[in-house]
């Protein structure tokens, strides 16, 4: 058996051809990654893996059945083909179980350039580099004030992968994927107090990745809260950080999939036509962005992505759709189909997800809130945010401003609200671009909110 993934899934194709089945599907990626992490310049922990396989789904007469190996001989691939076979015997049917087709796609092409995903570089560097990588960011960091006492974490992370899929229905298609992260934790102290700051970079290979820059945006974070004051409690605008603002989105994303709507899992079930941000805010789902960590030319089931307009000036226009579940609700599939590996079956996930820059600067954001909380990080946001009901309370620290200034900064706050109130308070959106990676890649301006609670002594 040739270990080119193309040739093994056009094997399996092949013999499932003769099984008597309604149709079928073969997903395999093979995938190269590392995980680094590094304490006081000792490697604490260290993850090189390849790895590859294939999942195999069946239909027949409406019930699905599935499968994965990593044993790519044909003797296993056939072991594999009789187990999905054998499990759609024993799950139920369901009417729209079936494989995507053309007119179940929302978009009919795939504008987007493979060579923006993927970058051989990625293999120009060693895993010593990697190491070497992970030890100077946690060494710069340290280095960048001498109240930094310490660091909590600093780590790599890597992948490359190549996904194939090809189904019954005559898709066949392939793309390859690269992408690293570095991440820093910063402990800093001055007399009793303590403070931690963190931050991160994405690339494609390390050869993107500015450790200086991480360094001295993680250093200056946590260095800036400490001597944090404890407030009364106050109803004050608050201002988002865009890293924090974009934690907030990640969980209205999660709450847009067709999949927590349908299930009433999601604060925006009966939502769609109705404004919700009381600013005309856009808010994208964009599967095709050319700088996006979770762009691809298809999803999880070989549904071409698009960028889909998800709030159109404030208004809720569409949910987040694989097959399955656009079909129940009568529309077409977003290109929402997600699949972390060859071991899962698609899902519905988030791709580059995002809310529209506007205009203003940061210090023109700063100037117009006057009076306020600078929110620097929040703790126990899963916790503490409900999608189902939409309440929120979280703690956070920040700084507090006078006057359009840092004035001085501010611990052990909790800040509550809800999240439908939490989009009709937004008043000033930034100009400036954040993402984060999450359940997908999350991107947020600085927002500034309109008289938020928030609770301190």
């Amino acid at each position: 058996m040739s270990e080119n993934l193309n040739d093994i899934i056009t094997y399996t194709l092949n013999h499932l051809k003769s099984r008597g089945l309604d149709e079928y599907e073969v997903f395999g990626t093979a995938s190269h990654d590392n995980e680094i992490e590094v304490y006081q310049q000792d490697i604490e922990s260290l993850s090189v893996s390849k790895s590859k396989g294939i999942g195999i789904r069946v239909l027949r007469h409406q019930s699905v059945g599935y499968a994965y190996t990593s044993n790519l001989s044909p003797e296993h691939i056939l072991e594999c083909i009789k187990r999905a076979i054998s499990n759609a015997k024993v799950t139920h049917k369901d009417k729209f179980n079936y494989l995507p087709v053309r007119k179940d796609y929302l978009y009919q092409q795939k504008p987007i350039d493979l060579e923006l995903l993927y970058d051989p570089c990625f293999y120009d560097y060693s895993i010593e580099d990697k190491i070497k990588a992970a030890k100077t960011l946690e060494a710069i960091t340290q280095a960048e004030d001498k109240r930094i006492i310490g660091i909590s974490n600093s780590s790599y992370r890597d992948s490359a992968v190549e996904v194939v899929l090809a189904n019954s229905n005559g898709f066949l298609d392939s793309y390859k994927k690269s992408w690293c992260y570095l991440y820093v934790n910063a402990i800093s102290r001055q007399g009793d107090d303590t403070s931690t700051g963190d931050y991160f970079s994405t690339g494609k290979h390390l050869g993107e990745i500015n450790l200086e820059d991480i360094a001295r945006q993680a250093a200056k974070r946590s260095t800036s809260l400490l001597g944090g004051r404890k407030i009364k409690s106050v109803k004050a605008d608050i201002l988002l950080d865009p890293l924090v603002a974009a934690q907030f989105l990640n969980l209205i994303a999660e709450a847009l999939t067709a999949d927590s709507v349908q299930k009433g899992k999601s604060l925006f079930k009966d939502k769609i036509g109705k404004k919700l941000f009381s600013l005309d805010i856009d808010i994208y789902d964009d599967g095709i962005m050319a700088s996006g960590l979770a762009s691809a030319p298809f999803d999880g089931e070989g549904v071409f992505k698009g960028k889909t307009k998800v709030f159109d000036k404030g208004i809720l226009k569409t949910y987040l759709y694989n097959t399955y579940t656009a079909r129940k609700d009568n529309t077409k599939s977003t290109g929402n189909a997600s699949r972390n590996s060859y071991r899962s079956v698609p899902s519905v996930g988030i791709n580059n997800f995002y809310l529209e820059p506007k205009k203003l600067n940061f210090s023109q954001i700063l100037s117009e809130t006057g009076s306020g909380f600078y929110v620097m990080d929040i703790i126990g946001l899963h916790s503490g945010a409900n999608a189902v009901t939409g309440d929120i309370s979280v703690g956070a620290k920040g700084l507090w401003l006078e006057e359009g200034s840092m004035a001085y900064p501010v611990k052990e706050v909790t800040i509550a609200t809800d999240f439908l109130s939490l989009l009709k308070s937004i008043k000033r959106v930034g100009n400036k671009l954040y993402f984060i990676p999450s359940s997908g890649f999350i991107g947020s301006p600085a927002l500034l909110v309109d008289k938020i609670m928030i609770s301190g002594t």
